[in-house]
């Protein structure tokens, strides 16, 4: 049976990515709104909207009576620091086979500083689950996920699932925002036994909390990405005045 999502028509966004791939690659611009418009069966607006959001990225550059400008090196960047994607994804994105591995899955109280930073109340039930992703057989990442239990029954939520969708089912919420710090961490003891890595090898790290449009803090996690496995970058436009 196919998979209804690979068969679901492509949003107005990814067809402009597509056009915009094919520009990147071949050293061209893209055409003016009237021609995307026309190109792609839809509204001059809707066309613009979407324009706006990959300007925002820094996909694009656009200047008033001029063709828009594509910014090729995104073409080299498989992880963006400000954009969210799937940790499998990312690792297809770099052209290897992704692997993930649930190594622990436990429900815990809160603790009281995960309680006071997540304005969160104390005692409230919160699964802890332990994720390591391979990419063809190494691995590279190490996640240490924790999801507030405010709804339902944390015994029938698969932790290999997306912490995203396990946020839905336990708060209610979908996810918004992601607050995300980098930082520097060294692998310990049981971290470099579970990635194969010598104790005291420094790693990429990054604190994320999952925010709601209500405010409520659906998930936080600590991420360790073995040095080199990534290469991330920030894409910002450069307006110098």
């Amino acid at each position: 049976m196919s998979d209804p999502a690979e068969s679901a028509p492509a949003s107005l966004e990814e067809r402009l990515e597509r056009m915009w791939v094919d520009a990147a690659r071949s050293g061209r611009r893209l055409p003016g709104e009237p021609a995307l418009a026309a190109a792609l069966s839809s509204s001059r607006p809707a066309v613009r909207e979407a324009l706006i959001r990959l300007e925002e990225r820094g996909y694009i550059h656009r200047r008033k009576g001029a063709d828009t400008t594509v910014n090729q090196a995104l073409l080299d960047i498989p992880a963006r620091f400000d954009r969210r994607i799937e940790e499998s994804e990312l690792i297809r994105a770099m052209g290897q086979e992704p692997r993930l591995d649930v190594l622990a899955s436990a429900v815990e109280r809160i603790t009281l500083d995960e309680a006071t930073t997540h304005d969160l109340s104390p005692g409230t039930a919160v699964l802890r689950v332990v994720k390591r992703w391979s990419a063809d057989g190494v691995p590279v990442l190490l996640a240490r996920d924790a999801v507030p239990v405010l709804q339902g029954d944390a015994g029938d939520v698969d932790p290999a699932l997306p912490m995203v969708d396990i946020a839905v089912a336990l708060t209610g919420e979908r996810v918004e925002w992601e607050v995300v710090r980098p930082g520097a961490e060294a692998f310990d003891a049981e971290q470099a036994a579970q990635v194969d890595r010598p104790v005291g090898e420094p790693a990429l790290a990054l604190d994320v909390t999952g925010v709601a449009r209500t405010g409520q803090v659906c998930y936080w996690t600590s991420e360790l990405h073995v040095r080199g496995a990534f290469r991330y970058a920030m894409v910002r436009r450069a307006d110098w005045r």
